[in-house]
């Protein structure tokens, strides 16, 4: 422990702290768009907490400390702006005209370096899907959203429960690591089924980095982190929709969603809040009686507010319950004692966080101190053939809590630099028993102590270098020896003109020999229930990560051009495989969990945004790849292969907007899911085969029309079709022998919807 309290001692003694003399100035002017002003626009002191928002006529008021600052200003859907001024005794008028941003190409990001960065100096490649974005694709929650970015394909897993997961450059859900706002609370068994209980109402904007850029923030970060960005305290404004789809013209799925924000006039003190309803009727695409889409039912609540004591002293507090039942199978409004298959999910999730920020008088030094925890029961069922004894409850509890340092450098070795560390501890607490005594239980507790340290050095106005080291403490009451893993990580930052960036980086990776959620997920295999079970001897994941990108962003007045050319290899030493094992000790079938030759996945994502004007736009996203095992190995009895299943070596998205004004919008959207191999269970067919399955291109379509209603509040009305060629999969498995995890494409078959939306905030 004495290095480690050393470690401690050096992070929250790094810097010396200069005081500051406390005058200030006072800055004022105007925001405005060409010949529109602007209302409720961010403005703020860079690299402090010091802000405001202009009033209902684009005028806006700062108290700035004097000296030399940079003022900066924010608005959602417009490019962000920087003046430099000198703050003196007298104030000094600073006007700023916004210019439209379609793509978000100065947004601002987290998830590069653990701060708030402007996108286009950040070393690490972040791609961002706004709320906006997800609007355009009518995305109901989190997983609708996911597929627009390259290298992400969401999956379905299951018919009877619809256990979807994220891909991220072809490696499985469990390689990725989630996070909302920043902190990994997202916990194993919500990887299951948390995908479809975030809703899309919640959610400012999602962050991803593929690749060696994520090391930092832990364990299971091999493929990429999601970070999850809820929404602000932002306006006072409300919004309540409500939207029905007709799927494939026989089954509903209704959805009720509200949003309130309330935020003081000094706007020290905000609060939103955000809530969904949704009942979708479960659906039979080839009427044998036995859902291919479960019965859903879910109800979300949640909040997010802040309090700024002063301007350097800021407290955000965010809570989260979500409520969810699901079921599939057949004779799905009947108990599952009076159904041939059933999965039953009643789900309850109640989490939260507090977080306290603090700057140095100077604003050259900032902590972070925050909490956060989820608790999750699950009462469920997996059962076939009437079983009694398929019930079972599983319980899964994440604490999350940490430090964090931010330290600026003015000058540092003919450059700048900023350097962050800190500490996070982690526990997960997941446990599983079934009534069924011949399944074994699961309780499994798990620590993590993590510490960390990067720096993100500006060397020139055009070269940046980050990198940084995390070293995990890893101990489970299932592994005799604990572990202590470093992961370091190095990334480069290289702007060969104003239009044209370079970026390259390197990272190692692991995860730790454990239960994850696909393991703790209970089969249904042609009427036998099938456990997992850890092997004696298995070892930890170790990963290198390489990843490199060319970028162009060009923008003149509103047109926008963007062209991202991204390669990246990945190689995983001893990676989790299962192998099918014949009976237990107690006669029960199982699989087994073990260490498997290598796997190397290796390819090129390729994104082209174009907007010759803020009325329309085109979005292109495509990934090429390839992804095998060193040797072959049998996933299933009776298959040998060396590829990673489920993963297409071509797949991307498109979308194509165009708003002609603020009160139409059109949008077609496009997911392509290319060919890929899936292991094809014996029961409904004679034996186990490896299928390849067809390609398959979802097109969408939808629009929207906003009316005024008085001089306050809109109404909105839209409507689309989901799936409109029907790319559905059309050779499922039938009645009870069915094997219910033989499913790809996409998540819908023909869907058409409308909707209304009422507001303060449509436009």
């Amino acid at each position: 422990m004495k290095p480690l309290l050393y470690i401690s001692v050096l992070l929250l003694t790094v810097c010396s702290f200069a005081q500051h003399n406390g005058h200030t100035g006072k800055v004022v002017g105007n925001i405005s768009s060409g010949e529109e002003r602007l209302p409720f626009v961010s403005i703020y002191v860079k690299g402090t907490t010091i802000g405001t928002t202009s009033d209902q006529e684009g005028n806006y008021e700062l108290n700035v400390p004097e000296g030399a600052q940079t003022i900066v200003v924010s608005y959602i859907g417009y490019s962000t702006q920087e003046q430099a001024v000198s703050v003196g005794h007298r104030a000094v008028t600073l006007n700023f005209d916004l210019d439209e941003d379609v793509f978000g190409l100065d947004q601002v990001v987290i998830s590069a370096t653990k701060n708030e960065i402007n996108r286009r100096e950040a070393p690490v490649l972040v791609t961002v899907t706004n709320a906006k974005t997800l609007e355009k694709v009518k995305a109901a929650t989190l997983i609708d959203g996911l597929n627009f970015q390259p290298g992400l394909r969401t999956e379905t897993k299951c018919q009877n429960c619809g256990f979807s997961q994220i891909r991220i450059n072809g490696l499985g859900g469990a390689y990725s690591q989630i996070l909302v706002n920043s902190r990994p609370v997202f916990g194993s068994l919500n990887g299951i089924y948390g995908l479809e209980q975030i809703p899309a109402n919640m959610i400012k904007q999602i962050e991803v980095t593929r690749g060696g850029g994520s090391a930092i923030f832990g364990a299971n970060a091999i493929a990429g982190t999601i970070n999850i960005i809820t929404k602000d305290p932002f306006e006072n404004q409300f919004e309540v929709s409500s939207k029905v789809g007709f799927i494939n013209g026989e089954e509903t799925d209704a959805q009720l969603n509200f949003n309130t924000t309330f935020v003081s006039d000094d706007i020290n003190k905000g609060i939103t809040f955000f809530g969904m309803y949704r009942d979708r009727n479960g659906y039979d695409h080839n009427d044998d009686g036995f859902t291919e889409i479960p019965d859903l039912k879910n109800l979300n609540f949640g909040f997010k507010s802040f309090y700024r004591i002063n301007d350097r002293k800021k407290f955000t507090a965010e809570f989260n319950t979500s409520s969810e039942f699901r079921r599939g199978g057949d004779n799905i409004d009947q108990s599952p004692l009076q159904a041939f298959i059933a999965e039953q999910i009643d789900t309850k999730i109640v989490g939260g966080g507090l977080t306290y920020d603090l700057f140095t008088p100077n604003y050259y030094n900032k902590f972070s101190f925050y909490g956060n925890a989820q608790g999750t029961r699950s009462d469920n069922y997996y059962g076939a053939e009437m079983d009694p004894l398929g019930f079972g409850l599983t319980k899964d509890f994440t604490l999350v809590s940490g430090m964090q340092h931010t330290a600026k450098f003015d000058e540092f070795v003919g450059g700048a630099m900023e350097l962050t560390s800190g500490v996070e501890y982690r526990l997960s607490d997941i446990s599983e028993v079934r009534e069924n005594p011949l399944v074994a239980p699961v309780d499994q507790d798990v620590t993590t102590f993590g510490i960390f340290t990067q720096v993100d050095w500006k060397i020139t106005e055009k070269l940046k270098f980050l990198t940084g080291v995390r070293g995990e403490f890893f101990e489970s009451n299932l592994q005799e020896n604990n572990l202590f893993i470093l992961n370091p990580r190095a990334s480069l930052l290289y702007n060969i003109t104003d239009c044209w960036s370079f970026r390259t980086g390197y990272a190692q990776g692991f995860r730790a020999p454990q239960f994850f959620s696909e393991d703790v997920h209970s089969e249904i295999i042609t009427g036998e229930v099938r456990d997992i079970k850890l092997a004696d001897n298995l070892k930890e994941e170790r990963s290198h990560s390489f990843i490199g990108s060319l970028e162009y962003m060009y923008q003149q007045d509103a047109r926008q051009l963007v062209l991202t050319f991204e390669g990246f290899y990945t190689r995983i030493n001893d990676p989790f495989v299962y192998e099918d094992r014949d009976v237990d000790a107690n006669g029960l079938a199982f699989k087994e969990k073990i260490n498997g030759d290598a796997v190397t996945v290796n390819g090129i994502n390729i994104e082209a945004k174009y907007s010759p004007n803020a009325t329309l736009s085109f979005q292109l996203g495509a990934t090429l790849q390839n992804s095998y095992f060193s040797e072959f190995y049998e996933p299933e009895d009776g298959i040998s292969t060396n590829e990673i299943l489920r993963t297409p070596q071509v797949y991307g998205n498109g979308l194509i907007s165009y708003s002609p004004n603020a009160f139409w919008d059109f949008n077609l959207t496009g997911v392509y899911t290319g060919r890929m191999f899936v292991p094809h269970l014996e029961g409904f067919i004679s034996q186990t085969v490896l299928e390849e399955t067809p390609g398959l291109f979802d097109i969408g379509i939808n629009a929207a029309r906003t009316f005024k209603v008085g001089s306050d509040f809109q109404m909105q009305i839209q409507g689309g079709v989901k799936n409109i060629f029907n790319s559905y999969q059309d050779d499922f498995d039938m009645t009870l022998d069915r094997d219910p995890n033989y499913i790809y494409g996409p998540q819908l078959p023909t869907t058409v919807f409308f909707g209304i939306k009422f507001g303060n905030g449509l436009f």
